[in-house]
């Protein structure tokens, strides 16, 4: 990780100019702030007059009082107006991120762990809110600490030179104080991610740790994740009963010095009780402004870590999504013939696909297969466009699919995979998922029932209000593949990508998803990725992909005939057949 301390900042301005945080609230905050600070200068010197003697002077009692509500007013009016200040300053940098990552690519998911996406979203975005209301504060001690000093100077020079060198003392503590806090609560929120992310990976895993016995050694590391979180948050502990003395020591040595050499001013005649009075209420607030200065630092710094961990995703590219041409324009124009040519893609640094060439006719199902690895379902990702070829190029009738308007062409396409992810909500929110806001509850049920789901939905008590819980964990894979069908029976693509769709289920489950399927294939052009042979040897053509290559294609019959590993994919299968028949 890069020194903290060679970051700019630009960054973090960038950052606060692009999420419009809500500067009319900041300003309605530091006005607020401003006459609580003004109140609170005023106080003393009143208090002093009322115990040099003018106790009965009812104007100036009743003046006293009337600051003591209205700085009571503008402390509760500040504390209101800077949580909204703050709420909707964190809401607005949350917003700017979580549109980002709606829009990102997909490579860009591929280089962070999720955990570490969600506290960019969660946690980063609280300590540059911070430092913005923190600098308004920073302003208001700036304000209080001068103000103070210049009040103290006008009622006695020598008590106030006596306190002014106290106030280096008072910022190194500070900064002292805070770089531990600082340092320890890194700590404790680090071990918290990881604690965080130890669970989220093994609490959706818990049948899988049954299965093979492994109870005991997940407790085991479980205590040892549990106990690091336990050691930071003694460390910060350690740090608070060292650190929290330390600071009220200040106090304690300003305090000493305005009793010990004020009193003696006072036996002078120096200085008189009342004097003593309000420079005792003056410098107790001393202590607390020029802490303030410690606290912004520390919050400075976690700001400027923040925005540069931010900024990474708020200024990375987006996708393009308007290019030169419509997709149903290009449609109109061509035969609907989607081409590969001299496809090249890799991963990082390793390939995946190398000069794949081949046609994918209009309104006909082609098969992809070939053994695993070999960059079947890296085809389907380049054709959704969710990654850009290395080498070569992908085109729609005549027109490279990069001149098309991305989310066009998106639309174009439905996905259908061995594990189709559903979403949290009810079995209709997840079949409209794929149209609009304006299907009816008679669109859905039908295409529930081309998708072979009706009878089972039915049969919940809900019906299609019937919660499927996270992931889909309250459905049956089947029931998760048909909705999902449904779901794309209601986007009505033109063309269709199947991955696997039926790999995963029982005989019976699959006949049943495969009929599905048969009905939302008809009439589209659809491009199948399968290793069970028997369900593609009826396709149109057959694409055989080998390393990253194109080992054959042709139909069923031709490629029994010239291709040798189409022929041993094939024997494998029916062997494989003839096992289970036995």
């Amino acid at each position: 990780m890069p020194d903290q301390s060679k970051k700019s900042w630009k960054p973090f301005f960038s950052l606060i100019r692009k999420a419009k945080l809500p500067w009319g609230l900041y300003g309605l905050t530091f006005i607020v702030m401003f006459l609580t600070s003004t109140f609170s200068l005023m106080s003393p010197k009143i208090m002093q007059r009322i115990l040099d003697g003018e106790i009965f002077n009812q104007p100036l009692v009743y003046k006293y009082i009337g600051l003591s509500i209205a700085t009571a007013i503008t402390v509760s009016l500040s504390g209101l107006v800077r949580v909204f200040a703050t709420s909707q300053g964190t809401r607005n940098i949350q917003n700017t991120v979580w549109s980002k990552y709606i829009r990102v690519p997909l490579p860009f998911f591929n280089k962070e762990p999720s955990l570490l996406l969600i506290s960019r979203l969660t946690h980063d975005p609280q300590h540059i809110n911070g430092a913005v209301n923190h600098f308004i504060s920073i302003l208001m001690s700036t304000y209080g600490l001068v103000g103070s000093i210049i009040i103290m100077w006008t009622m006695n020079v020598k008590l106030t030179l006596v306190l002014l060198p106290v106030i280096p003392y008072i910022l190194i503590v500070s900064l002292l104080v805070g770089h531990f806090t600082q340092k320890t609560q890194d700590q404790v929120q680090t071990r918290y991610s990881g604690m965080t992310a130890f669970l989220a990976e093994r609490l959706p895993k818990i049948r899988l740790i049954k299965s093979f016995g492994k109870e005991q050694q997940e407790i085991e590391q479980g205590d040892d994740v549990i106990d690091d979180q336990y050691q930071a948050d003694v460390k910060r502990a350690f740090v608070d009963l060292y650190g929290e003395p330390l600071i009220q020591s200040v106090q304690g040595v300003i305090m000493g010095l305005i009793l010990v050499y004020g009193g003696y001013l006072t036996t002078t005649g120096e200085l008189d009780v009342g004097s003593l009075v309000a420079f005792y209420l003056y410098a107790a607030n001393i202590h607390n402004h020029v802490q303030s200065y410690g606290v912004f630092y520390q919050n400075l710094k976690a700001a400027k870590g923040a925005a540069h961990k931010i900024s990474d995703v708020v200024y990375s590219d987006s996708e393009a999504y308007k290019r030169e041409k419509s997709f149903a324009e290009v449609i109109e124009d061509s035969d609907g013939d989607i081409r590969l040519e001299h496809l090249a893609f890799q991963y990082e640094t390793q390939d995946v696909l190398r000069d794949v060439n081949f046609n994918i006719p209009e309104g006909k199902v082609t098969a992809i297969v070939g053994p695993s690895g070999g960059g079947k379902t890296t085809i389907l990702s380049l054709i959704e466009r969710f990654y850009e070829p290395n080498v070569g190029r992908i085109i729609l009738g005549h027109t490279p699919a990069e001149k098309i308007h991305l989310d066009e062409w998106r639309n174009a396409f439905s996905y259908v995979s061995q594990g189709s992810p559903l979403l949290s909500g009810t079995i209709r929110d997840n079949i409209i998922y794929g149209g609009n806001d304006n299907i009816t509850d008679e669109q859905v049920k039908e295409a529930a029932a081309k998708a072979n789901a009706l009878e089972f939905i039915e049969a919940f008590p809900e019906g299609l209000d019937t919660e499927v819980g996270e992931m889909g964990s309250k459905l049956s894979g089947g029931q998760r593949q048909r909705i999902a069908i449904a779901r794309a029976i209601i986007k009505d693509p033109d063309y269709l990508l199947l991955d696997e769709a039926t790999s995963s289920l029982d005989v019976e489950t699959s006949s049943k998803v495969q009929e599905a399927l048969d009905v939302l294939m008809e009439g589209r052009t659809t491009i199948v990725v399968a290793h069970n042979l028997s369900t593609v040897k009826n396709a149109e053509q057959i694409i055989v992909i080998d390393q990253g290559k194109v080992n054959g294609l042709g139909t069923h019959e031709e490629l029994i005939k010239d291709n040798d590993l189409y022929r041993n994919l094939v024997e494998i299968q029916f062997a494989k057949e003839q096992r289970l028949a036995w």
